[in-house]
């Protein structure tokens, strides 16, 4: 266990320059309540997170911890969370955000949080309606090599902390595969501050449809070592640690592979589908927060957004797939139909895992449906215990049961594109 006043003094050092710039303030919002935002700065935000990880002990007389809102202190060093726990609102894309004074931003913030969800229902399963969704259809095609070797390679990046000088190189990877599959023409980067750009695939309708509306589908590509971010992170389920080799790749293998399938067997909906691969989700979902704030700013309707994150660690006798219940109910009502309809080899459970866990929370904050679905929830008997360690390796992951997730995917993306 690292003192306090040992990372304090580790700050400094070159191996950890380029995780914050010293002194930079960060707007976080730590909690979905209209008061639940704060100024904080990027070091002690990083002393937080090693506090929450068990790196360091909370002391509140450090230095960084002096004045800071006791409910930012209780929300970030929480173990009953995973992912970050906060959302960064430093970076929105709204221009006139970032020349107001702290005052006015605050104010943005508030209104940002109060935003209702977009009122909307959804179907009920059907699998009559969708023969290619059987084992001598789509799902005949997923592969549990293939998404082992996405997850290799993924992980071969010494790392993908979001602001170390390598971060690109995953980011434009995903971009060649999903141009591979999709087309060129079909892919974009959304640019960051920081230079690891999200990656976005796009499926257009079929020809003559005039549906405006579009389905998302997420995972996150950035990896963080909590202790030096020039150190390896490969990242191989959750992608949160130095150490920490599977989580956010085995997102990304799901992404990539329901790609591979739609495009393969030429489908198109009615509506766009989009695949995103978020940047700096650890550093406070600051891809996704990003792109659905440009969502938001240019009136595009989302349909509902869906969030992989860690969903490979699989220890049960049967796959086990946890709806994460923090967000929107009628997305869990019917993702719970696709569950039973399409993966009834799946044993279901449902969990939380606290506020800010992944991405899909930066598309509910910004007035959208969205809901994250993944191995287990905070807390919980299914939860991976190498989350974050030196021991999160391939080996721990089972890719046959993850593959349920590729048919999850596949479900949900021809039952909200038509």
């Amino acid at each position: 266990m690292v003192l306090l006043l040992s990372l304090f003094a580790l700050i400094a050092t070159p191996a950890l320059a380029s995780r914050f710039i010293p002194g930079e303030e960060r707007l976080v919002r730590y909690g979905p309540g209209a008061n639940e935002t704060a100024r904080v700065r990027a070091a002690t935000l990083h002393l937080l997170h090693a506090v929450r990880h068990g790196d360091a002990k909370l002391d509140l007389s450090h230095p960084l911890l002096m004045g800071v809102h006791p409910g930012v202190l209780a929300a970030l060093t929480s173990t009953g969370r995973r992912g970050p726990g906060f959302i960064d609102l430093t970076e929105p894309t709204l221009p006139a955000f970032k020349s107001a004074s702290p005052a006015v931003q605050n104010e943005l913030a508030v209104e940002h949080a109060l935003e209702a969800r977009q009122s909307t229902t959804f179907p009920t399963a059907n699998a009559t309606k969708y023969p290619q969704l059987s084992s001598t259809g789509f799902f005949k095609s997923i592969s549990a090599s293939g998404l082992t070797s996405t997850i290799t390679s993924l992980t071969n990046y010494t790392t993908r902390y979001y602001r170390n000088s390598n971060a690109r190189a995953p980011a434009t990877w995903i971009q060649s595969l999903f141009a591979a599959a999709a087309g060129s023409a079909n892919v974009v980067l959304v640019e960051n501050s920081f230079d690891q750009p999200s990656v976005i695939a796009k499926i257009p309708p079929k020809s003559g449809s005039t549906n405006t509306e579009i389905v998302v589908i997420g995972a996150h590509l950035d990896s963080i070592n909590q202790s030096n971010t020039a150190s390896r992170a490969p990242g191989a389920d959750d992608g949160a640690s130095l150490h920490d080799t599977r989580s956010y790749a085995s997102g990304i293998a799901i992404l990539l592979q329901t790609l591979q399938i739609l495009t393969a067997n030429g489908w198109a909906g009615t509506r766009q589908i989009e695949f995103h691969a978020y940047a700096g989700e650890e550093g406070g979902m600051l891809g996704s927060s990003r792109v659905a704030s440009q969502y938001k700013s240019a009136a595009k309707k989302v349909r509902a957004m869906l969030q992989f994150d860690m969903v490979a660690y699989q220890i049960s006798s049967t796959p086990v797939v946890t709806i994460l219940t923090d967000t929107s109910s009628a997305l869990q009502t019917f993702s719970r139909s696709l569950i039973t309809t399409y993966i009834p080899e799946a044993t279901l459970y449902t969990n939380k895992c606290g506020y800010a866990c992944s991405d899909h929370f930066s598309w509910d904050s910004n007035g959208y449906a969205a809901i994250s679905i993944d191995e287990s929830g905070s807390n919980d008997k299914y939860l991976d215990p190498y989350y974050h360690t030196s021991s999160d390796t391939l080996d721990k992951l089972n890719m046959t049961k993850a593959s349920v997730f590729v048919k999850l995917a596949l479900a949900w993306a021809l039952e909200l594109s038509e």
